[in-house]
């Protein structure tokens, strides 16, 4: 079978995985999307096989061109890989090589943008790099705020071309969706750390907050933790002071639009938005 065409199906196959029942990619494999069309700054690695002399790696020019020995000019811009393979090829053939077999890849998407916003430092557009990863994209962002919340994200677009715009979360319907913990993620988990993809629109959350008031030490909000419990919250506080009547603490929560009032024990479990009044003693 010819070379690009097998070449072809392998990275069909792999575009299926695209689709919304995978989570993410694999931590091996690099991003390279069938229906990908190639623009100026993008940079393109070209083997021959059986000729290395021919092998290269090429920038697209402005003019969306790039040269080629024996074929000087080659156009580029608004073609797939498969359809630079096939310009090489029948190129060679005439008159240059005797059965050329050609691959072309993209080393480098800087004609292909990336979104991300939220709780990042410098929040906006940027141009995508070859296996950039999420920590690398967060990282020329700026880094984190210091409200960043635990979770991140990914709105995966179902096209890898035209002149993308973000999608927001109220609009993700029909895309692929990627939940990372970044909790996980700056603790190192390299499963979180994801290979980000053309017109990836990605966002961070913004920290949970609860709050405590009444008889603390420093009463106010305090960032909510998975899993926190009312004698956390406290603690984080400050403790109670000499006043704090800790038996009678009392929650106000917000559930479907109305408020309620729950009276807890000091290991059971806060939700995000909580009030925790912890009132003054009596005696």
């Amino acid at each position: 079978m010819n070379k690009s065409l097998l070449r072809y199906f392998l990275l069909t196959w792999a575009a299926f995985c695209l689709l919304p029942s995978c989570a993410a990619f694999s931590d091996t494999q690099q991003f390279q999307p069938v229906d990908y069309t190639i623009g100026p700054g993008d940079r393109l690695t070209i083997q021959v096989w059986d000729h290395d002399d021919l092998n290269r790696t090429v920038e697209v020019a402005p003019d969306g061109t790039f040269s080629f020995p024996f074929i000087g000019k080659v156009q580029a811009s608004e073609k797939t890989v498969f359809m630079i393979e096939n310009i090489l090829v029948e190129k060679l053939s005439d008159g240059y090589l005797i059965g050329p077999q050609v691959t072309v890849s993209v080393s480098e998407y800087n004609n292909k943008k990336v979104f991300l916003f939220g709780e990042v430092v410098r929040p906006g557009s940027f141009v995508l790099k070859s296996n950039m990863r999420l920590l690398e994209l967060i990282s020329n962002a700026g880094g984190f705020t210091n409200n960043r919340g635990s979770t991140c994200t990914v709105i995966r677009s179902s096209s890898s071309n035209g002149n993308a715009e973000p999608v927001p979360i109220e609009d993700a319907t029909g895309h692929q969706i990627i939940t990372v913990n970044l909790t996980q993620l700056t603790k190192g988990d390299p499963g979180e750390n994801i290979l980000i993809a053309p017109n990836d629109s990605i966002y961070i959350s913004t920290a949970e907050r609860v709050f405590v008031t009444g008889e603390v030490k420093r009463p106010g909000e305090i960032e909510f933790r998975e899993g926190m419990t009312v004698r956390q919250a406290i603690s984080l506080a400050g403790g109670g002071t000499p006043k704090a009547a800790i038996g009678r603490i009392r929650i106000v929560r917000m559930d479907n639009g109305k408020e309620s009032e729950i009276e807890p024990s000091l290991g059971d479990a806060i939700l995000p938005n909580d009030i925790l009044k912890v009132p003054e003693s009596f005696f």
